[in-house]
């Protein structure tokens, strides 16, 4: 019974929680939910990183979308990496095979190995590849394919560029295939939820949405934690930085989701 008292107590500071917009910056220089223009994703020379990164556009329009989106002549499939969703897809597409986060004591009772992954200190999921939404984003991310790559024929000359402009390391996620030091991702959540006291269920509200309840589950796709489970990528409707859905300060976004971390705290803090 007190552990039930103890975990409605952190659920109900999160939910609470979450209506505090106590963040000043979504990405760069630009406030949280003011939009792509100027954000770490605005690639262009007039007002985005593109200046200094060297990323710069042949784009003789200077255009912001581009390097991500095209109205024209998109790409269809992308069957070689397995990539299924295409929002009007206009860049390179990495095809890396990762390795992914692991959460194991190793051999003995507790090892994954040995099929024990009911402990609430192992991740109690089938890590899988990233799904489509997320490779998308690794597509930039984990180095493989240029930042300023996009375009596809027969789109004119320029509104297409083969460039060279990697990721910096700072912001690169996959390098060299390795997803393993960074959060899991390509898992069930509610299937890690069933399993784990620790973890809140994903009807847990963030906030709002286009007028609509935020919850876990709406930022999940296909009912698996992928990349846009946390960031919103243009930077449009989040309210925490660097594209966070709503702000890490006191460590507040992550304690969304591991509701346990909130009760360790509480008990430190005396």
């Amino acid at each position: 019974m007190k552990k039930k008292i103890l975990l409605a107590a952190a659920l109900s500071f999160i939910v609470v929680g979450t209506a505090q917009a106590d963040s000043t910056t979504g990405s760069y220089n630009v406030a949280a939910g003011a939009g792509i223009t100027g954000s770490k994703h605005d690639l262009s020379v007039a007002t985005g990183v593109g200046a200094y990164q060297g990323y710069g556009s042949g784009d003789e329009l200077d255009r912001i979308c581009i390097f991500c989106h095209a109205p024209h002549h998109a790409v269809q499939e992308v069957a070689a990496a397995g990539v299924t969703y295409l929002p009007l897809w206009n860049h390179g597409i990495t095809t890396e095979t990762y390795n992914t986060y692991q959460s194991d004591f190793g051999e003995g009772p507790d090892s994954v190995e040995d099929g024990d992954i009911t402990d609430s200190h192992l991740l109690n999921a089938d890590i899988g590849q990233p799904g489509s939404v997320s490779r998308l984003c690794l597509s930039c991310h984990d180095g493989t394919v240029a930042v300023d790559t996009y375009g596809n024929a027969p789109q004119r000359a320029n509104s297409r560029q083969t460039g060279d402009g990697t990721i910096v390391s700072q912001f690169r996620i996959g390098g060299g295939g390795n997803l393993a030091n960074h959060h899991p991702i390509g898992f069930n959540y509610d299937a890690v939820a069933a399993l784990d006291a620790e973890i809140a269920a994903s009807t847990v509200t963030l906030g709002n949405k286009d007028g609509e309840p935020l919850t876990i589950a709406s930022l999940l796709y296909n009912g698996d934690m992928e990349c846009v489970t946390c960031h919103d990528v243009h930077n449009s409707q989040n309210t925490g930085e660097t594209f966070l859905w709503r702000s890490d300060r006191e460590s507040k976004f992550c304690l969304v989701c591991h509701i346990m971390l909130f009760l360790l705290k509480s008990t430190f803090r005396g």
